[in-house]
């Protein structure tokens, strides 16, 4: 029997096996194995001396561990998840707080809590807490035609908490990710044009003062090489340079594989975690990519399908933050190795390296399914 709701939905039924959108799950999947491929790729090549197939192992036990959080999420109403919102939020909080107390230092930055068997990085999974907070926090409130001033009080203190924190690491990429992606979904609630107005002049004021005392010399570099990666290209400029010229080599259908000479030669930095888009651009070419990035779309397709058929604004808010956060993710990793986006240290969804940002997507593409699962349960 059809779900009402209108003829996009036509596709889905009121049976169990139906009821699980198995196509969102084969996208990730599909996304997953060319991870991987990429992974084994860089990482077993003849300069690094790594052994590619450890690498590999590690990460199909994450996404192992990750398939198991979305079948554990699945056994539960995912309406449970908002009576914990608050208990996440707080343990993820607490970890933020440990992180410049006893975190490691990694490339400079103190991000990591280091428990032997694995690196978890907090800031990660705190997107995910802060997306549930925001959306319980407006399933309570009482209804609210466009949120004003007084109305982004709280909703402020629950992004600024862990934002400034995660900023502090130092991690502005990942804080500006946060922001991004709590702001779509503020602006998925709905707020007062004069609201948007002010937060635009309010920044565009402001930014003189934080270039000059809320940005680090190295964060300051990073701007200046987006705008002009040539004043120094052997240095602060080096890193923009070596991804784009990666992208550019691999023309129309690539060189094909463990061939990239920039990669493969360790001229891009970090190629397995947040710049394996360039693996996959100069080994794969334009085929390669396009191939991601429908992959890509059809996936977040099928998540604003979900977020269409969610029974109540705790579940549809949730999907619109997951939305939100995965697309703006895939956008910046992207748009950074391509020379469109200062350099950041975001990982490419399902694609880069790295157990922590396996197991917040997981979670997050849990509840989604769960939300997608429910709809017709009643």
């Amino acid at each position: 029997m059809a779900i009402r709701g209108g003829d996009h939905l036509k596709d889905f039924s009121t049976s169990d096996e139906s009821r699980f959108d198995w196509r969102l799950l084969l996208t990730v999947l599909s996304i997953v194995l060319m991870g991987l491929v990429c992974v084994f790729s860089v990482t077993s090549s003849a300069v690094s001396g790594d052994h590619g197939l450890e690498y590999v192992l590690k990460q199909s036990t994450w996404v192992v561990l990750g398939l198991a959080v979305i079948s554990v999420l699945m056994l539960f109403d995912y309406r449970l998840f908002e009576r914990f919102a608050w208990f996440f939020y707080g343990l993820n909080l607490v970890a933020l707080l440990l992180v410049p107390l006893v975190g490691s230092v990694r490339y400079g930055a103190r991000r990591w809590l280091d428990f032997g068997f694995m690196s978890y990085q907090p800031s990660e999974t705190m997107k995910f807490a802060t997306i549930l907070a925001l959306a319980r926090y407006f399933h309570h409130k009482e209804k609210v035609h466009q949120l004003d001033f007084k109305d982004l009080l709280i909703p402020a203190l629950i992004l600024g908490v862990p934002g400034l924190l995660i900023i502090s690491q130092p991690d502005l990429g990942t804080g500006g990710h946060l922001l991004i992606t709590c702001g779509i979904m503020l602006l998925f609630v709905g707020i007062r044009p004069r609201v948007l107005m002010t937060a635009v002049i309010a920044a565009v004021v402001s930014f003189p003062m934080a270039w000059q005392y809320g940005l680090k010399p190295y964060q300051q570099d990073r701007i200046r090489t987006f705008l002009d990666p040539m004043q120094d290209p052997k240095n602060s400029g080096y890193n923009a340079l070596q991804s784009m010229i990666a992208v550019g080599s691999g023309e129309f259908i690539g060189k094909g594989f463990k061939k990239g000479t920039q990669t493969q030669l360790e001229f891009t930095p970090e190629a397995h975690t947040d710049f394996i888009f360039t693996v996959l651009a100069e080994e794969w070419g334009f085929i390669g990519a396009s191939l991601l990035f429908m992959l890509y779309l059809y996936l977040i397709s099928r998540c604003i399908t979900i977020a269409s058929m969610a029974r109540e604004k705790f579940g549809s808010l949730v999907c619109v933050g997951i939305i939100a956060m995965l697309s703006s993710q895939i956008f910046i990793n992207v748009a950074m190795v391509c020379g469109m986006f200062p350099i950041v240290g975001i990982p490419l969804p399902l694609v880069s390296y790295g157990g922590t940002s396996v197991i917040t997507v997981s979670a997050a593409l849990g509840i989604l399914l769960n939300v997608g699962y429910r709809r017709t349960i009643f």
